[in-house]
């Protein structure tokens, strides 16, 4: 029988993969040591994924590898390695970001199931049907779907739907996130995101101005932890098959208290039942940033996010009655019992403080337990004042309780066992689990006994010892001849036999060999198939990315095509007005539409229209799903398809429709030499600022402006306005808020690739892209034409002005020589 939906458990070492197992998880999602999203997690060596794998087979359990990250070159022969063994090891699925990956995999392992992460930035219907018609099993939403959209999307595919129903939050699109890896070169798409989100920021208007009202050293970009406990009978009745956990950096207990409770809800709701919730809420509650349900179900603002703290928040466990500062002890009026060793923590003008509960008194005794409702005193060495309150964020007996959910083996599956003790017959028993038998055949021949003969008792008593096993015996059946004697040593030899053989049987569950999979010459001729066009001229073009028409007007002066044949442009609500202006000044070359992130099916399909009637056939896009949208269209790749490797390049590069393609900024040159590329097709970003995070959430919601003017997000407060975000460094990320209603933080610096533009024609790039954000029109001019007379060796006086403007507000070269971790 199929099952109605799973629950799916983060595993981020052995003991976390058996508190999920253990405490009833449908299956697990795991990391080996490489190619994992999660590199700070402990992950499995090869022997263990082997052993994992078995151990949860033999109980049911489905495993799912992440694979999710950008691979470069240099390391495909690795991966190709590891996964001919993880399909041989019989892991159940594969979870991939890259597509070129995924492309290999198919053509590579057709049988085998692929589950496209998060970080493939899935968003709408489109990009679930164009993953459909690749292939893939399953697609894990992005966390910006609604509830509505889940359940819109879930009426028009056949896919399996996986949504995040708990845990941490990541605030940018996944997958389009380059924070962490243009602050201090640990990319997020690499697995080694250092967290940048979780820091103080001050939102300012423009540089070195005063905060916004209100958004001074707040956690800006820290969301709370979503917790969906409640609402899961929503998303059971929107369609989502698979309830996944996020938590491979929790600790197991973590793992335990967040499965069981899940658990317990959806079977709850698969019996129509209530199920009690007190014991579970606390649970949880010691691990949380404060809770929020997400975007899912519509959490925005001070609901979402968790602006004044961004560490571990547990929950109120009382109120501080007075403190004796001699004693360093504080007076507690306790909401929720207190044991020894608890860790509690306080809060003030946010900051925290916090220390471990090692001393407890009551009544003038030491105690190491005191119950909620009453009046406690314990050793704190923070000052405190009367009616603050005090956070519990780690209960010791809470802690011992959930070890204990999974220390010993819980779950017991049932067996039939029959042995056959016959004169003349050798030794022989059966096991069955209910869809399996295993018949196993000893060597050893009952004989006619001396003395006491072998009873039925006896034999029972010894083939039911199944202690330490996954198994307990059901039914038990003995066929004993009379008068026979058998060795007890041969019965426990039998019973380990038939367990052996069961665990096997059991944990086998596709029966793979190498005949199922393609042979490695049949891949490498899948993979270099000639991709068409030659080149031998090392020539750049350039491309320009606006945002006003102001800038639009600027390049139009400065050149009719020629130089700049591609100029995207970047508000949808201007394109009628960017148009009169390319006719006004005769351009020749062309005006690409940027089609922006986080766009609805029926927005996108609105925008398509409204493109092909203003007699325009070329689109940038941003991900898989703007290709099935904009099919009919000449098409132009944007960085937010994350190409660094060839297996993706040359899967764009056959794609049909797709025009050209630009390459990650998380590459390197000497990475893009080593590529395979066609100078036409293929785009590098080389000026202006990086996007680094694409937001759904609006940073502004919870500003007193917006709430006292009950202001919608489509608002003119910030919409098409910039803002800055300022690090505790005093660094400033611009953040420029869309007229479709997302932001998007850019870096703090510029790049700059002046001076290395015959370095990238000689690796192979075609076209260079400069990228206007707030630039005036003075200054769109000088860039643009600072970068012509580079190509042509020409350096002007005006062009050494800019320059040098340029590099006092702070200008980086990227990854271009020091690439990412």
């Amino acid at each position: 029988m199929e099952k109605r939906y799973e629950l799916l458990a983060p595993a981020g070492n052995s003991e976390a993969l058996t508190a999920a197992v253990q405490n009833r998880a449908d299956a697990v999602y795991l990391s080996g040591k490489v190619f994992g999203a999660r590199k700070f997690a402990g992950n499995f060596t090869k022997e263990e994924l082997v052993k994992a794998v078995q151990y949860c087979h033999v109980r049911g359990v489905a495993v799912y590898v992440t694979v999710n990250t950008l691979v470069f070159n240099d390391e495909l022969d690795m991966l190709k390695s590891y996964l001919a063994f993880l399909y041989h090891h019989d892991v159940d699925a594969i979870i991939v970001q890259d597509i070129g990956v995924l492309d290999y995999i198919r053509k590579t392992y057709p049988d085998w199931d692929v589950h496209c992460s998060t970080q493939m930035s899935v968003q709408t219907m489109a990009d679930v049907h164009y993953l459909e018609k690749l292939g893939v099993q399953r697609v894990v939403l992005g966390r910006e779907m609604s509830l509505e959209t889940i359940r819109q999307v879930k009426k028009k595919t056949n896919l399996a739907l996986e949504v995040f129903v708990h845990g941490a939050l990541c605030i940018s699109v996944s997958g389009q996130c380059l924070m962490s890896s243009m602050i201090g070169g640990r990319s997020g798409n690499r697995g080694r995101c250092a967290q940048p989100c979780r820091q103080l920021y001050t939102l300012t208007t423009e540089k070195n101005r005063k905060p916004v009202d209100g958004f001074k050293d707040r956690y800006l970009l820290s969301p709370k932890d979503l917790c969906t406990l409640k609402d899961l009978h929503h998303l059971v009745d929107a369609g989502v098959f698979s309830f996944k956990i996020e938590g491979r950096m929790k600790s197991p207990e973590y793992v335990a208290a967040v499965v069981r409770a899940y658990r317990n809800m959806l079977d709850a709701i698969e019996a129509g039942t209530e199920v009690r919730e007190e014991a579970e809420k606390k649970e949880l509650a010691v691990f949380n940033r404060g809770f929020t349900r997400g975007h899912l179900f519509g959490d925005e603002g001070d609901r979402l996010m968790s602006s004044y703290h961004s560490g571990n928040q547990g929950y109120l466990l009382g109120s501080v009655i007075g403190y004796d500062k001699k004693k360093q002890q504080l007076s507690l009026k306790l909401d929720e019992a207190v044991s020894q060793n608890d860790e509690i923590q306080l809060r003030r003008d946010g900051k925290s403080f916090g220390g471990r509960a090692e001393r407890i008194e009551q009544n003038g005794k030491i105690v190491k337990h005191c119950a909620a409702g009453t009046i406690c005193k314990v050793n704190f060495k923070h000052e405190c004042y009367p009616k603050e309150q005090v956070f519990k964020t780690y209960d010791e007996a809470g802690i011992k309780s959930l070890k204990e959910t999974y220390h010993k083996e819980m779950l017991e599956i049932p067996v039939k066992i029959e042995v056959s003790i016959k004169d003349g017959e050798a030794l022989h028993g059966k096991i069955s689990d209910g869809s399996r038998e295993i018949e196993v055949w000893a060597e050893n021949v009952p004989e006619r006994a001396l003395n006491k003969p072998l009873s039925e008792e006896k034999a029972m008593l010894q083939m039911s010892k199944l202690g330490g096993t996954p198994f307990k015996v059901q039914e038990m059946i003995v066929h004993l001849g009379s008068g026979l004697a058998v060795p007890i040593k041969a019965l426990n030899e039998l019973r380990r036999d038939l367990v052996e053989a069961l665990i096997q049987a059991r944990s086998d569950w596709h029966q793979r060999n190498k005949d199922s999979a393609k042979t490695l010459i049949e891949v490498n001729q899948i993979q270099k198939n000639d991709p068409g066009e030659k080149w031998s001229k090392k020539e750049l073009n350039f491309s320009c990315s606006v945002t006003s028409l102001e800038q639009l007007e600027a390049l139009l002066e400065v050149d009719y095509g020629s130089e700049i044949p591609t100029i995207y442009f970047r508000n949808p609500n201007l394109l009628e007005d960017a148009i009169k202006v390319v006719v006004q000044h005769g351009f020749k070359g062309k005006l690409v539409p940027e089609i922006l992130k986080l766009v609805s099916d029926e927005k996108l399909i609105q925008y398509r229209k409204k493109i092909q009637a203003l007699g325009l056939d070329t689109v940038l896009i941003q991900n898989v799903g703007h290709i099935e949208v904009f099919k009919s269209f000449e098409i132009m790749g944007d960085i937010s398809l994350n190409i660094v490797n060839d297996l993706s390049l040359r899967y764009y590069y056959q794609h049909y429709t797709l025009r050209r393609v630009t390459l990650s900024p998380e590459l390197n040159l000497s990475q893009i030499k080593e590529m395979d590329l066609i100078p036409s097709k293929t785009e590098l970003l080389g000026f202006g600022f990086l996007p680094v995070m694409a937001l759904k959430h609006c940073l502004f919601k919870g500003n007193n402006e917006c709430r006292s003017k009950n202001i919608s997000c489509q608002n003119e407060l910030c919409r098409d306005k910039l803002f800055f975000l300022k690090d505790r460094k005093s660094e400033h990320f611009p953040i420029y808020r869309h007229a479709t209603g997302y932001s998007e933080v850019y870096n703090s610096k510029r790049l700059l690739f002046l001076e290395n533009m015959q370095d990238l024609a000689e690796a192979g790039i075609g076209i260079m892209r400069l990228n206007f954000l707030y630039e005036n029109k003075q200054e769109t001019m000088e860039i643009a034409q600072m970068y012509i007379n580079a190509k042509k060796g020409k350096c002007s006086k005006v062009d050494e002005q800019r320059l040098e403007i340029l590099k006092d507000e702070g200008i980086t070269r990227g990854h271009l020589f020091r690439g990412v971790e």
